[in-house]
């Protein structure tokens, strides 16, 4: 496949596309390109990725925030990675912001993933940029006396156990919707139990059942934290809270702007806003183009589940690339993983098995607290040291690849490699 109306690709690679380049995205394409039977082309807005699974940890630890964000030009050895937003997909290419012309495909993987608010996640391009926004963030909680955390799902608890850990003096509230913490029923009942007297021997308030209006001036806020005090008064039970930091934990926007740009628009779950995906990850009445982790309408949303999705789509891209029989359909996990972090001194988890064994302090801090996987995933993208950072000039062994697999042009090539602009984020606004 090529742009500018050539397609022509014969005795050529097939060209893999993957949208997005978070934990689905990376695991997929780095699995692909070790095959050398396909030229992958991993796209993502940012330059780097960002493991998010830690970013609570960035907010209170100076400069741990280097740690977890890891620049992708050292992830693919025979493909490349491209920093481009995507604007629309088709069922044969996709459009680029700043790129006139159409890009090719024939496998294309959506993992463009969702969004959440600062500091769970960030849409932020630039590394360095992105790294003054955390730290920036620590001398505000530092300052801060009264804390309120709106939302105890995995992201609100492990950011109120982390401040804690760090912070014991500091009045913390978790405000929930839910009876539980969590998502109700969707782990072993003891979970919810040991995880609330875990908070609350920290001395982190949790009210439950419950919730706070969010008013335009919050909105406007783009659900990002909130400084300055404030009183809240809770919907229901008119409880009185008064926080000068406040932080917006609540629910993740799925990244599907891109798609409702095009024909795929048709192939979304209505009421979830995600692809319809068969039980090989194949979207809707398409063999070729496939959808993954967060975007995809299966399974829960977790890192690893992505990664998981990511590792069975990219064996059947092997095999039905060269006509081999579909393997087995993919197997969803009976009991979810969770290890949920309180601060760095454990936690509680729920293991994968068939009776969704329940894991505590010790076993949480030795696998998950001490530095949250942060060297795993630097690893895993050909990182080691927290002080290297990317270096473009290494993108430049794969103009050959682009110019012909692509029927780009050099110049073209050397423009895509180099990194289309992406679109301006409104102010304060830390998701797309």
């Amino acid at each position: 496949m090529g742009i500018s109306g050539s397609q022509d690709n014969s005795g050529k690679k097939p060209v893999v596309l993957i949208v997005g380049g978070g934990y689905g995205g990376i695991q997929c394409a780095k699995l692909l390109d070790k095959t050398g039977q396909f030229f992958v082309v991993l796209i993502d807005r940012k330059s780097y990725f960002l493991h998010n699974i830690a970013s609570v940890r960035a907010v209170v630890e100076h400069d741990f925030a280097r740690k977890i964000i890891t620049p992708y030009d050292r992830l693919l050895t025979n493909g490349c990675v491209v920093q481009a937003e995507v604007i629309s997909i088709t069922d044969d290419s996709i459009q680029v912001y700043g790129r006139n012309e159409p890009i090719h495909f024939n496998y294309l993987i959506i993992a463009t993933g969702s969004s959440y608010a600062f500091p769970g996640k960030i849409a932020e391009t630039d590394s360095s940029k992105a790294v003054d926004l955390y730290n920036n963030l620590q001398e505000k909680i530092q300052q801060a006396e009264q804390i309120l955390i709106i939302g105890g799902g995995p992201v609100g608890i492990e950011l109120a156990g982390e401040i804690a850990t760090d912070y014991p003096e500091k009045d913390i509230t978790i405000v929930h919707n839910q009876m539980t913490l969590l998502q109700p029923k969707a782990f072993q009942d003891k979970i919810y139990v040991r995880l609330q007297e875990q908070l609350e021997r920290m001395k982190i308030k949790i009210i439950l059942n419950d919730g706070i209006e969010l008013s335009d001036d919050l909105l406007r806020h783009k659900l990002n934290y909130v400084e300055g005090k404030r009183t809240y008064i809770t919907e229901k039970n008119k409880i009185n809270i008064t926080a000068d930091l406040t932080f917006l934990c609540i629910g993740a926007h799925v990244n599907n702007k891109s798609i409702k740009n095009g024909p795929l628009i048709s192939k979304l779950n209505p009421q979830t806003g995600r692809l319809i995906v068969n039980n090989y990850f194949q979207v809707d009445g398409y063999e070729n183009i496939f959808a993954i982790g967060d975007i995809c309408d299966k399974e829960a949303k977790y890192g690893y589940v992505a990664a998981a999705q990511a590792e069975y789509v990219a064996k059947f891209l092997t095999l039905i690339d060269k006509k081999k029989p579909y393997p087995k359909e993919y197997q969803i996990h009976q009991y979810p993983l969770i290890l949920l972090t309180i601060g760095r001194n454990g936690g509680i988890g729920q293991i994968p098995n068939k009776s969704g064994t329940i894991i505590g302090n010790f076993l949480v801090k030795y696998i998950k607290a001490r530095d949250i996987f942060t060297s795993r995933y630097r690893s895993f993208m050909n990182y080691k040291m927290d002080s290297e950072i990317e270096n473009k000039s290494a993108y430049t062994n794969k103009i050959d690849s682009i110019q012909s697999i692509l029927s780009f042009t050099e110049q073209d090539a050397r423009n895509l490699l180099a990194g289309l602009p992406a679109q301006e984020l409104a102010s304060g606004q830390d998701f797309i």
